[in-house]
């Protein structure tokens, strides 16, 4: 299968992946405030208001393998795409109450 393999600097943080569905990568961030972002460029410690989630859905299974607001100026993140037999299995995965109509029509687009 096709996977991520997510690292951060030079630690392996997860390898990502789904027989059927979606695996994602999301670095994102917020600032918040006169400046915020000249703040979060001269921040020593975690950058205020970021984050990073690998995560995903398989069926209509939603699943995350990372998330982390713990980055700092001068982490690199990377992304390798692989192809392995299996992932590693995620940190977190929530299905949706099963006969839900209102999330079968949001989220299946056959409505099924």
């Amino acid at each position: 299968m096709l996977c991520f393999e997510v690292w951060r600097n030079d630690e392996k943080l997860t390898t990502a992946g789904v027989s059927e569905g979606v695996v994602s990568v999301i670095l994102h961030w917020v600032g918040k405030g006169p400046n915020a972002s000249s703040i979060a460029a001269s921040s020593a410690e975690a950058i205020p208001g970021i984050n990073c989630v690998v995560g995903g859905i398989e069926g209509v299974t939603s699943v995350d393998w990372h998330d982390t607001n713990e980055l700092k100026v001068g982490d690199e993140i990377r992304v390798r795409l692989i192809s392995s037999d299996h992932s590693d299995p995620p940190i977190r995965s929530q299905t949706p109450p099963r006969g839900n109509p209102d999330w079968i029509k949001k989220h299946r687009p056959d409505g099924a």
